[in-house]
């Protein structure tokens, strides 16, 4: 039972969606990305500038972008596949290789000559026997590159075939061209969802199923400022929104103030923040809410306990550090042991 009509969900309705999340098929299409962290320990500090000397401790590769809500999609045990360009070069070689390995289908993958797998770089610091903290970033690939005619045709073909064979399709778009407002009318019809997320171009994507914006994106998109404790400036903003992208819902992501979905006739839905207070790390975190809301809704869910859904794993994926996922048992402890205190 999901609880009263349009109120909050029931534990026992969100633990079975759960337990029907293998059962969906999502594709995830957009600017796949190579998160790279590499970690340190402070040494000393150089003679030749005023900066940290650090000893190399560590490297790890993890998808980001598009590939981490891919990653977040297979970590939840969804039949994933992922649609995107990747450079002539070894981090795209990388990156589909790691996506391979998580058992993503990356036949939808295109090398573009020509383009640099976009890669974010972060370099972490510390003492030996503490948390090491993010102290510079460094990015390579640039934005806008546009796509040929003939990756493009891939591209399209490669999701249109997800679409026609049933499964959800997130548009994840973060500024390097992969997908463009054009998609969604492009696109074959389909039975399951079609979800965005996109950094820059939110109020051009017409025709969407849903999308999940933060509050900056939606100030952003519709040019107007809006105070954080707004509740019904912030809802109306989300309305008037969802109206533009002829979208069924529209989740609107507020970091340590939890959600605001509206979808249909009826008012907006506040949800809170779920779990800690304590934020180990943002990175990726719109990524795993963008894949358990479409999950949840490929599986049967309603927009509500979707989105409620994608907000306990939200919670759950700013405590981990890094580019992280959450699985399917940790949404399981969550709601078992949180749910009714939340």
């Amino acid at each position: 039972m999901s609880g009263k009509a349009g109120g909050r969900p029931a534990a026992a309705a969100l633990l079975a969606l759960v337990d029907r999340l293998d059962r969906a098929r999502v594709a995830v299409a957009g600017d796949a990305v190579l998160d790279v962290f590499e970690y340190g320990v402070i040494a000393r500090v150089s003679r030749e500038a005023p900066v940290l000397i650090l000893e190399h401790r560590d490297s790890s590769f993890v998808p980001g972008g598009a590939a981490n809500t891919a990653a977040n999609l297979a970590a939840l045990e969804v039949a994933t596949a992922i649609v995107g360009r990747i450079g002539d070069d070894d981090d795209g070689a990388r990156l589909a290789t790691i996506l391979g390995g998580l058992g993503i289908d990356v036949r939808g993958l295109v090398r573009q000559r020509g383009y640099v797998t976009p890669t974010k770089t972060r370099i972490l610091a510390g003492s030996p026997h503490t948390a090491k903290q993010q102290i510079v970033r460094m990015d390579r690939g640039r934005r806008g590159v546009p796509l040929t005619d003939a990756v493009r045709s891939r591209l399209l073909t490669a999701a249109g075939r997800a679409r026609r064979a049933g499964a959800a399709l997130v548009l994840a778009d973060y500024g390097y061209g992969t997908v463009d407002p054009a998609w969604p009318r492009e696109l074959p019809p389909g039975t399951g969802a079609l979800m965005l997320d996109s950094r820059f171009a939110l109020e051009r994507f017409r025709g969407v199923s849903a999308a999940t914006p933060n509050l900056e994106e939606v100030e952003r998109a519709a040019g107007i400022d809006l105070d954080d404790d707004d509740e019904a400036g912030i809802a109306d903003a989300a309305r008037r929104m969802r109206g533009t992208l002829r979208a069924e819902a529209l989740l609107v992501t507020r970091g340590s103030r939890g959600m605001t979905l509206v979808e249909g006739r009826g008012p907006a839905a506040r949800i809170p923040v779920f779990g800690s207070d304590e934020i180990a790390d943002v990175t990726g975190a719109g990524d795993t809410v963008i894949a358990v809301f479409t999950a949840a809704r490929a599986a049967g869910g309603s927009w509500r306990e979707a989105a409620e859904l994608a907000n306990v794993a939200g919670g759950l994926v700013v405590m981990k550090r890094g580019t992280a996922t959450v699985s399917r048992d940790e949404l399981r402890a969550a709601l078992r042991e949180g749910w009714d205190r939340a």
